[in-house]
């Protein structure tokens, strides 16, 4: 809200007075003194001339000593001009989230009171004499846009923002419309410390209620988003409630509107009113179509109801996956017999120890070629892995085959350098060109391997961005077995993402796009020793997202644009980017601009455009209200080249851990300054002082004893007296 002003009045009064008299009765005196002077000019004048002209003479005399007994004095006029300056309000508005709760007596949004309060202070502004100066606080300080203002800040730093704001400003008057919670930074009596000995006042217009109101929300839902048809795929919800006590919970799954699942869920009363109540059920969904396929979560509880719905791709056919490699070493017998259990894939494999040969043991059909290399054998693959192979084992026309099928076909390819560092040999050549990253010669690769050190591996926040790599609920990736082991990884090419590191930041699983393809360097062969107790769970998830990520250009080969959102689960608040990238080359004439559509919850849009970013666009922006949201192009480019993008927006957490508003505090905080809390606005504005303007007086002098005026008098009369006593011969 922009500053409201009140303007100045000013008021001048002139008066006489003698500048050097220190008190107003020595004026008496000071006329007797003068009256005495020009009694004794006239009485001991000496002989004077005879008629008018000697009295004349007598009388200039007498007058002239008079006026300089008077001018001793400083006699002036005196102009004082006071200015009636307008008293200075400033309004500090909490942001954070908690002030977005519906829980004021006409259940609106605490934040709302905004709107009366800066229509009662208008009038009250121009009535009494003030102007009003509107800032955020609660983690969104600046100043306050017009209307009602959103309350999206991740924390309430309350104590420092206030703190600060004493040190800054000097208002007459300090309005704070806030709940009183602080999550972050000092309390509220450290702010009062620093304002013990301003001469400002202080109200507090307390809002929200003290009540625990029950509560239900949604954090997450968790899916696969390259989900394969008619396959059980596993489905996560975690979730949290308050205040609902013992109530069961009703989870349901639907896909695309038809209820799959729905289970009853037992729920533990909190031991505190205020305490957040996590939960988390495991369900399944079944794709029956291909295509987009629209997730909705809906949970149930103590008579409230949330919904949070998520977009997922179906994949009609089974992922088909071809294994390159020299011999059967454990990573490839254990990766193969894991895909051979997953029926949504189809595994197809060859060994070139000594001669090309089917691998018939891991192969999930019983025949086919030793060596399905050509353009029309690979046009059929997803995923191709080159496992410790040497390029001597292929043909030119194989490789370069395989390099077609990437860039323009589409199809993913894995490198899984071994311990002889076969793979190094690639480098230089045009397939070669597809390695991600550096790689150091075959020698060091292979000492590398034998070194036996231990790699714990850890996702990057680029793979989290990208929602690759993640953990199974039972363990994460860094508390599995560690693998021993791993090849050098160089400097990563231009454009390529590293999806995960070991514990000390090297690089083990890099990634990037190629036209319409990706590959992906994967720098360790052992992840079969997290096999031990657990089977294929780890290793099986760990393979099939990075093969389903490879086999994402074959899906999309339709598509020449690619939407998404970074990071694609975000706090409300957080900044997240918007990007629109081409799949493949750049286009030779892009667009001007795209404009791209945002829904969220409750059908809201917001329509905003992407600038220009190399060979694609991006916008970077806050992240909204939380909730589910899809983003869509709407203008710029085909919609039906590129696929819808979503981001996930969730509620600050430490926002939402007691959304009480802190009345003690606030009191506190009050009566330490010499302030006032206030529960309305109708009391804030009859409380409001009746006059804040301060005067402030600008005195001006205009003397007589020191102006040519009075001196050409006093020489005026002197000389009339010189000169009729010369014209009469007088001494």
């Amino acid at each position: 809200m922009a500053p409201e002003s009140a303007t100045a009045a000013a008021a001048a009064v002139t008066r006489f007075e003698f500048t050097h008299l220190p008190a107003t009765w020595l004026v008496a005196p000071l006329l007797a003194l003068a009256v005495a002077a020009a009694w004794w000019g006239w009485r001991y004048y000496g002989p004077a001339p005879a008629g008018v002209a000697g009295r004349i003479a007598r009388s200039s005399r007498s007058l002239a000593l008079a006026l300089l007994v008077l001018l001793a004095a400083g006699p002036a006029w005196r102009t004082t001009v006071t200015t009636l300056l307008p008293g200075r309000v400033v309004v500090v508005v909490d942001r954070s989230a908690s002030m977005a709760r519906t829980d004021t007596p006409d259940r609106s949004a605490r934040i709302a009171v905004v709107a009366p309060l800066a229509a009662g202070l208008a009038t009250a502004g121009a009535e009494r004499g003030f102007s009003v100066d509107w800032q955020g606080m609660g983690g969104v300080a600046g100043v306050l846009p017009p209307g009602v203002p959103t309350a999206t800040g991740q924390s309430s730093p309350l104590g420092s923002e206030l703190e600060r704001l004493v040190a800054e400003r000097r208002p007459d008057l300090l309005v704070v419309v806030s709940d009183g919670r602080v999550t972050e930074g000092p309390a509220l009596s450290r702010a009062a410390e620093s304002w013990r000995g301003q001469s400002g006042r202080v109200a507090w217009l307390a809002v929200g209620s003290t009540a625990v109101e029950p509560e239900l929300w949604i954090d997450e839902v968790l899916v696969n988003r390259e989900a394969a048809r008619d396959e059980l795929e596993p489905v996560t919800v975690r979730y949290n409630h308050r205040a609902l006590g013992g109530a069961p919970a009703t989870v349901t799954l639907l896909v695309d509107g038809e209820e799959q699942r729905r289970v009853e869920v037992a729920s533990a009363t909190a031991a505190e009113a205020a305490a957040v109540v996590p939960e988390e059920v495991r369900l399944e969904a079944v794709f029956r179509k291909e295509g987009p396929a629209r997730v909705s979560v809906r949970v149930e509880q103590g008579g409230r109801s949330v919904t949070q719905d998520l977009e997922v791709q179906v994949r009609a056919r089974k992922l088909k996956v071809l294994i390159l490699g020299h011999r059967p070493t454990y990573e490839l017998r254990y990766l193969a017999q894991a895909l051979r259990r997953d029926s949504t894939v189809e595994v197809e494999a060859c060994l070139s120890d000594g001669r090309w040969r089917r691998w018939t043991a891991v192969c999930t059909l019983p025949s086919g070629p030793e060596r399905p290399l050509s353009p029309a054998e690979l046009a059929q693959v997803d995923v191709v892995v080159l496992a410790d192979l040497p390029i001597d084992a292929l043909r030119p026309a194989e490789l370069s085959a395989i390099e077609t099928a990437v860039r323009k076909g589409g199809m993913g390819l894995l490198w899984m350098p071994g311990e002889t560092g076969a793979i190094a040999g690639y480098q230089g050549t045009r397939l070669g060109a597809l390695i991600p990253a550096t790689l150091p010669d075959a020698s060091t690769i292979a000492r590398a391997y034998l070194d036996q050190a231990p790699h714990r591996l850890q996702r990057s926040a680029v793979a989290v961005a990208k929602g690759l790599l993640e953990p199974a609920s039972e363990r994460d990736w860094p508390d599995l077995p560690p693998l021993l082991g791993a090849c050098p990884v160089g400097e990563a090419s231009p454009g390529a993402d590293v999806l995960a590191t070991d514990q000390d930041g090297h690089p083990l699983v890099v990634t990037r796009a190629y036209d319409a393809g990706h590959a992906l360097l994967l720098a360790v062969d052992d992840t079969w020793r997290w096999r031990r107790n657990v089977g294929d769970t780890f290793l099986h998830r760990f393979h099939s997202q990075l093969l389903r990520f490879l086999a994402s250009g074959r899906r999309n080969a339709n598509l020449a644009w690619r939407l998404f959102a970074s990071p694609r689960r975000v706090t409300s608040g957080e900044a997240v980017q918007l990007s629109l990238v081409p799949v493949g080359a750049a286009p030779e004439a892009p667009p001007a601009g795209v404009t791209v559509s945002l829904t969220g919850p409750g059908g809201q849009e917001l329509p905003m455009r992407l600038a220009a970013d190399g060979a694609g666009f991006s916008l970077h922006l806050s992240a909204p209200e939380p909730g589910a949201w899809i983003a869509t192009v709407t203008s710029g480019i085909d919609p039906r080249t590129v696929d819808r993008a979503d981001l996930q927006v969730l509620a600050p957490g430490a926002e939402l851990r007691d959304p009480r508003a802190d009345l003690p505090a606030i009191t506190a905080f009050a009566e330490a300054v010499g302030g006032q809390v206030f529960t309305d606005v109708p009391a804030l504005l009859a409380a409001l002082p009746r006059d804040l303007r301060q005067a402030e007086s600008v005195v001006q002098r205009q003397g007589w004893w020191d102006t040519p005026w009075a001196l050409l008098l006093i020489t005026l009369l002197l000389s009339v007296d010189w000169g009729i006593r010369r014209w009469g011969r007088l001494p």
